[in-house]
């Protein structure tokens, strides 16, 4: 179970750091021509990369008869699945119509990606949600050395 705790701990800094470091870098050094062209390539890498992370934890908290752990988990991984292979692929599609001057593109654009922004979010809590959940023990230890 530490392996899979470990994992969401490594997933963790993965997200994080694509969110502060890569995202804010990709703006401020590329043209938005060069910028779409990243983030087209990243994006669907970033969330096959952590479905894998996340997929292997899964496994290893089932093996572990770990049920939050597990169903947590199995979340995290459907949230990877429909940024990827639903949510990025029609992002792209208004984008490219909103571009070409086509009606309401890019409100749908605009509402595509806030879906993916928030399952991102939902999806970083609910990995640290696990964190949390199985330090519970070391976090009450640890405060009542303090007391």
């Amino acid at each position: 179970m530490l392996t899979a705790i470990s994992l969401h701990i490594f997933l963790l800094g993965s997200m994080i750091s694509f969110l502060i470091i890569t995202t804010p870098a990709v703006f401020k050094t590329l043209d938005e021509k060069n910028a779409q062209k990243f983030l087209r390539y990243i994006f669907p890498v970033l969330f096959k990369y952590c479905l894998i992370i996340v997929i292997i934890a899964g496994l290893l908290f089932i093996l572990g008869n770990s049920f939050y752990g597990s169903i947590v988990s199995i979340i995290i991984g459907f949230g990877f699945i429909i940024n990827v292979f639903v949510l990025t692929p029609k992002i792209n599609k208004y984008r490219d119509y909103s571009l070409s001057g086509v009606k309401d593109a890019k409100k749908k654009f605009k509402q595509l990606h806030l879906f993916s922004v928030v399952i991102f979010l939902v999806q970083l809590f609910l990995s640290f949600s696990i964190l949390i959940f199985y330090s519970q023990n070391h976090l009450i230890f640890f405060l009542k050395g303090l007391i």
